[in-house]
């Protein structure tokens, strides 16, 4: 018998900051969401009611590369010697080096993967290490990987060429629609927009994540959110900063801020059918002012065109 396959609300946000997300990549991404929510429901993983499943899963934009090769990595001692080959992607770093099932990786950049152990869970660290050295390498610079093939030892080079991902934040369930109706009457006369504080703020302009403390003098829900819909219109913003100590740069100085006394408030107006994004502001150079919080202030950095039923 074919389980039922229930409905789940779903909201999906990807926020690459140079540009929107073209037409066929949003189709792409909406066919293989499906997919893997098919497969859960169907797997039983999201329990006996998917509908009442809560699941928020959130990833910064960060860099990955693949060397596109799957390797015998199941434990310890089948990595004993190296990691053996058992195929390739097409078209991958791997495949264009040359790789072939049968292959034993034995060495990465001179590091050995030669009788390396287990970790915690029992997998070879072998793997993790291989992991690791591709995921730390370069653009353009290719790996050099020892092998073992037909009891011969040779050498190839591997060029690996990382991506970047956007900022990604996927919610499941009914906190995936608390999250965009905190307000009752945000759909009153003039319409409705979002404050959002999710955080894709650019580093390069020394922004970074904030909190909303009180919105219009109310604390904003649902808690644990950071993304709020409210009334178009001005509003008036508590905000509080979470920039990483390290990041201000004068050591034990910015470690003795007091997070809870910097608070500052921030009065904005928000469109209609717009997220309106809040972030932190870092002055470097009023970094050693943190007795007056001084070394930042909160901005609204960027408005996005978004519908608000």
């Amino acid at each position: 018998m074919t389980p039922r396959i229930l409905p789940l609300p779903l909201l999906l946000l990807a926020t690459a900051v140079a540009a929107q997300t073209p037409p066929a990549a949003e189709q792409q991404l909406r066919q293989d969401l499906d997919l893997v929510l098919t497969r859960l429901a169907a797997s039983g993983a999201l329990g006996a009611d998917p509908q009442q499943v809560n699941l928020r899963v959130e990833q910064p934009a960060r860099r990955v590369a693949d060397l596109g090769v799957l390797v015998d990595s199941g434990n310890a001692e089948r990595a004993h010697d190296g990691l053996r080959v058992l195929g390739t992607t097409p078209g991958s770093a791997a495949a264009q080096a040359g790789l072939r099932p049968g292959d034993v990786i034995v060495a990465v950049n001179g590091v050995s993967l030669r009788q390396l152990g287990a970790d915690a869970d029992g997998h070879a660290l072998a793997a993790a290490t291989l992991r690791a050295t591709v995921a730390a390498a370069p653009d353009g610079e290719p790996l050099r990987l020892e092998l073992l093939r037909d009891g011969r030892r040779l050498v190839v080079n591997a060029p690996v060429q990382g991506v970047v991902l956007p900022a990604m934040r996927v919610e499941l369930g009914a906190a995936a629609l608390a999250a965009v109706s905190g307000d009752a009457d945000a759909a009153a006369s003039g319409g409705c927009g979002r404050l959002s504080t999710f955080d894709v703020a650019p580093r390069g302009e020394h922004q970074y994540h904030a909190r909303i403390l009180l919105l219009d003098g109310s604390t904003p829900g649902p808690t644990g959110h950071e993304t709020y819909r409210v009334r178009a219109g001005t509003h008036k913003l508590l905000v509080a900063e979470d920039i990483p100590t390290a990041e201000i740069g004068v050591g034990a100085i910015a470690s003795l801020r007091n997070r809870h006394d910097t608070h500052k408030e921030l009065t904005v107006t928000v469109k209609p059918n717009t997220t309106l994004m809040i972030a932190a502001q870092l002055h470097l150079d009023k970094a050693t002012d943190t007795a007056h919080a001084g070394y930042w202030d909160p901005v609204a950095w960027r408005e996005i065109a978004e519908t608000c039923p």
